[in-house]
C-alpha cells in the first residue's frame, strides 16, 4: 500500500509529537529500500531507536514531503543525493541518554 503526501505527513508530524516533539532531534530520508537506508546506512538500531518509514507515491511526492520536513521543521535530512519512493524518518534513542 502506497500514502499520498498528506497522509505521510500526518503519520510523520504525529510519530514525532508522540516521541518527543522537537523535530530537530530526528533524520529523514528517502530511498528505493527504506529498510537497507535505515538499518544498514544509518546504523539505526531497529529495537532501540526510534523509527517510521512508509512508501511514497512517487520519488517526487517523497522528495517533496522530504523538503518540507528539513526546510519548515529543521529536521536533518540523511540523503540530500539520494531518490527513492520511500521515505524514512528516525531519532536515536542513545542521544537522549
Amino acid at each position: 500500500m502506497v500514502y499520498s503526501v498528506q497522509q505521510i505527513k500526518f503519520e510523520f508530524v504525529s510519530y514525532v509529537k508522540e516521541f518527543g516533539a522537537d523535530f530537530r532531534e530526528w533524520s529523514v530520508g528517502v530511498a528505493d529500500d527504506a529498510r537497507r537506508a535505515l538499518f544498514v546506512e544509518n546504523g539505526v538500531d531497529e529495537t532501540g531507536d526510534v523509527w517510521l518509514w512508509k512508501p511514497a507515491l512517487t520519488p517526487a511526492a517523497a522528495a517533496m514531503i522530504r523538503s518540507w520536513l528539513v526546510d519548515r521543521h529543521g529536521v536533518a535530512n540523511v540523503s540530500a543525493d539520494a531518490s527513492g519512493p520511500e521515505i524514512y524518518l528516525f531519532k536515536r534513542r542513545s542521544a537522549e541518554s
